[in-house]
């Protein structure tokens, strides 16, 4: 052993008898070595290819590797479970969607909490809008609400997850504005709920922008709304809920941020969540970011937490009034 190993290991030692972790001497370095984000999704889904997106393109800024290991299980309790028992020190984190807030209420209740994890940065909004097929006789939500209140009948939606879901939710929202009553038809994601809804299986489809792009610019389905206060670029003639005069809450959005470990220290967290900002400044990630029609998160560390605090209220809110929560 040289003479500036046996000099670090000195110090470590020094430092662990006064209380001071390695951890905490680390963070002035930080990244000094690979950095694994662990998906909570299989290979090609939406949330992998974005956990993928920005591991490339932030190998540049830190220096280091940076791999997506992915972990489905559990609707997030393998991943979750990867997290909490790993080493606080930045470099095992994970992808987190809006998904992990309503299973930390429902399926994975006991055993996780928003508060278990260390919230990093929110990189990526993905609001939801409402779609119908081109045969569809109505070309608003308006006519949609008005048609199903006329005869009667209850509309078949169909979207991403079970009752409770975070699609569900969002959907909720809207339709608890529109007065709609609506029976929830549940998919393995938003490309087989639009294949349902071209297939006439379905009425209507809640998913996010990314599934309904290509049929829409083919006009093979017709984009009623989307759940934000903005219209979305991709979607420009698409209004707002409000615009279609539902002014429904708009705050519910799919989400994908990165977390981590509890006990990640401040400055390891803030240097992960600006060099992860700084990677979404690239151009390949803006152009992926473009071709998928997500919208740019803004939310570090405690603004991120608070957020996260905020929808895990929502969720804890809607998932009582829907009757899912596990007691």
């Amino acid at each position: 052993m040289d003479k500036r190993a046996i000099f670090k290991r000195t110090v470590l030692v020094a430092l662990g008898a006064l209380g001071i972790s390695q951890v905490a001497l680390a963070a002035d370095d930080f990244p000094n070595k690979p950095i694994t984000i662990i998906a909570h999704t299989g290979a090609g889904s939406s949330t992998d290819i974005f956990a993928r997106e920005l591991a490339m393109a932030a190998e540049e800024v830190f220096g280091q590797p940076v791999v997506v290991e992915n972990r489905p299980g559990g609707s997030g309790a393998t991943q979750m479970s990867a997290l909490k028992s790993a080493e606080p020190d930045g470099y095992t984190i994970g992808v987190n969607t809006a998904s992990h807030l309503t299973a930390m209420l429902t399926n994975l209740k006991d055993l996780y909490s928003w508060d278990d994890f260390a919230w990093i940065s929110l990189n990526q909004f993905d609001p939801y809008i409402t779609v119908v097929s081109e045969d569809s006789p109505h070309d608003n939500f308006e006519e949609v609400v008005e048609a199903a209140k006329e005869s009667g009948k209850t509309i078949k939606v169909g979207g991403f997850g079970t009752v409770g879901s975070a699609h569900n939710i969002a959907f909720n929202i809207l339709a608890n504005e529109a007065d709609l009553p609506f029976t929830w038809v549940s998919f393995d994601g938003g490309p087989q709920a639009i294949t349902a809804l071209l297939g006439g299986h379905v009425d209507m489809v809640n998913t996010n922008p990314g599934p309904a792009l290509q049929f829409a610019e083919t006009g093979r389905v017709k984009v009623l709304t989307i759940l934000d206060d903005e219209r979305a670029e991709s979607l420009p003639d698409t209004p707002t809920v409000s615009e279609a005069g539902y002014p429904a809450d708009t705050s519910w959005k799919q989400i994908r941020g990165i977390y981590g470990p509890k006990d990640i220290p401040m400055d390891v967290q803030v240097k992960l969540a600006e060099g992860f900002e700084k990677a979404m400044q690239s151009p390949g990630f803006q152009e992926y970011m473009e071709t998928s029609a997500q919208i740019e998160g803004d939310r570090h560390t405690e603004e991120y937490t608070a957020y996260i605090e905020q929808m895990y209220g929502t969720a804890g809110e809607w998932l009582d009034r829907l009757g899912v929560t596990n007691e």
